[in-house]
């Protein structure tokens, strides 16, 4: 029983990541811009007070290396921009969006939420709210399962 439940929590969490990308890939196509910037944009529209490279990296679970390289790029393009009042320091200035950045977020939003509500059809909302309150309590105990055992494995060597 505990292992059929396994397979089953591993299968559907892969087979929902897996169709959240190949969705995500068509819309950022659309959209142009590339699919991992996708996220940290709606991110930046949630906070408008600006998000700091790593900030990003945490909230977006990507690598603090992967937002240096692609922050650029929506830099570069006038979807963002540091706010150079945060911090004098380059590496601790938060970005904001520019207009043109807040426009696409703003696209990208009602993306997210016509979506969001396509795939919660025919669930009851009192069902999604357990759904959504049990997920995040799994992200919670996996991060923090994952962090101990990254620990254990620098502790070896």
């Amino acid at each position: 029983m505990e292992q059929e439940r396994f397979e089953d929590f591993a299968s559907a969490i892969a087979g929902l990541y897996r169709d959240i990308q190949r969705i995500k890939a068509r819309y950022s196509q659309q959209l142009d811009v590339r699919s991992v910037h996708v996220f940290w944009l709606y991110l930046l529209l949630a906070h408008p007070q600006g998000l700091t490279a790593s900030e990003l990296a945490r909230k977006g679970k990507s690598t603090r290396a992967l937002v240096s390289r692609e922050i650029q790029e929506l830099t570069d393009r006038g979807l963002i921009c540091p706010d150079r009042h945060t911090e004098r320091r380059r590496y601790g200035w938060k970005f904001i969006l520019t207009p043109k950045g807040e426009d696409l977020a703003r696209r990208i939003g009602s993306i997210a939420l016509d979506i969001q509500t396509q795939a919660g059809q025919d669930i009851p909302p009192e069902d999604l709210a357990v759904f959504y309150r049990t997920l995040h309590t799994l992200l919670t105990n996996f991060d923090r399962l994952a962090d101990s055992l990254g620990k254990d494995h620098h502790d070896e060597g």
